[in-house]
């Protein structure tokens, strides 16, 4: 199936072969190269973007689209980020995968082409297999702090992580998703907080922390909302239908996740504690107190890719020794089967043996 681009089209599903669409004329191969071909939400007028999974010279990529010039600049946030960032936790965005497009109606959009990252979303994760572990957690945990460890370290954060834009990829690595809420730290950025002036709000319910309701987002923004998750991995609920601390305004959470440890609990609500001077400076400090953690970790609370590899090496090694033994055997048997020596009784040596009179019928 090809799929129209034109947000305004009445009929948008066409035939494969077609090369513009049977009911708005509109070209279905954008820039010679790119045929969409399903979308990965149900389009809708009142959402400023469209996402489609799009064929491109063979391979399958997802095609993020603005339908609103209005936010032009927000989208070219994302554009600069993705294109700049190089991580296996971050959609891979090609130097010319950035392209404007103007309809015969005269409607501008704006694409972007990046990386399909393959597997599922982690809120459809606990959605499929039910509240994780505290090991799981505590690798997750690691995986994002790398990972926002390459966008803070380009003055960038996120402001919009959640489990449902958190891919789990088969291999049991984790990607980040979804850059349009994506901001710079720059002075101009700073000077507007400090002068109340407005900043885009992005707001996400049980995810956002306060500060950047109010506009005021900042880098343990990022860190408030990566521990709301953890909240929702490993209670199986969303922030939202816990109750809150009247005084500290942390979640009590803990009583849903009985498993979970203390010092690992006391980490969680460290990274959602309701205002950013409360929270970990950087990822390097989180990194630094989960790294004694994880060795404190039995073997058996290991993840499940960390145990096969683990039980693949002491198959490897078992087998090692298996082949040693049965090579060993093989080579004392051959020497045994090509020597003339004669069976000894027990108790007499082989030179008492020669020197026997043989025996008589």
């Amino acid at each position: 199936m090809s799929y129209c681009i034109n947000p305004q089209c009445s009929q948008r599903h066409n035939p494969d072969e077609a090369l513009y669409c049977q009911a708005c004329d509109t070209p279905l191969l954008i820039r010679e190269r790119y045929r969409l071909l399903y979308p990965l939400r149900e389009p809708d007028t009142w959402n400023p973007t469209e996402v489609f999974v799009v064929a491109d010279r063979g391979t399958h990529k997802v095609l993020k689209l603005l339908k609103n010039p209005r936010l032009q600049p927000l989208f070219q946030r994302e554009v600069q980020a993705l294109q700049s960032l190089c991580h296996a936790g971050i959609p891979k965005a090609e130097p010319d995968s950035y392209f404007t497009l103007r309809l015969k109606t005269g409607l501008p959009l704006y694409g972007l082409v990046m990386e399909k990252i393959e597997g599922e979303t982690l809120e459809q994760w606990v959605t499929r297999n039910g509240p994780i572990e505290q090991a799981q957690a505590l690798d997750w945990l690691c995986q994002l702090m790398e990972i926002l460890g390459v966008l803070h370290q380009k003055n960038l954060f996120h402001r919009d992580i959640k489990p449902s834009n958190i891919m789990r990829r088969p291999t049991g690595q984790l990607a980040l998703i979804d850059f349009g809420t994506v901001r710079q730290i720059t002075h101009t950025y700073l000077a507007k907080i400090g002068g109340q002036q407005d900043i885009t709000s992005i707001v996400s319910p049980g995810y956002t922390p306060l500060e950047q309701i109010n506009g005021k987002a900042v880098p343990q923004s990022d860190f408030y909302a990566v521990g709301r998750s953890l909240i929702f991995l490993l209670t199986g609920k969303s922030p939202l239908a816990l109750s809150e601390n009247t005084l500290t305004g942390q979640i009590l959470w803990r009583s849903q996740a009985a498993s979970v440890t203390t010092w690992f609990a006391d980490l969680v609500d460290q990274l959602a504690a309701p205002f950013p001077g409360q929270r970990p400076l950087n990822t390097q400090i989180i990194l630094q107190q989960i790294r004694p953690l994880t060795a404190r970790l039995p073997t058996a609370s290991l993840p499940a890719r960390r145990l096969e590899r683990l039980l693949a090496i002491a198959n490897v090694s078992l087998l090692i020794v298996q082949l040693v033994m049965g090579w060993r055997w093989w080579q004392a048997h051959h020497e045994l089967l090509s020597s003339d020596c004669r069976p000894l009784v027990s108790g007499v040596s082989e030179d008492q043996a020669d020197q026997a009179p043989a025996s008589r019928l």
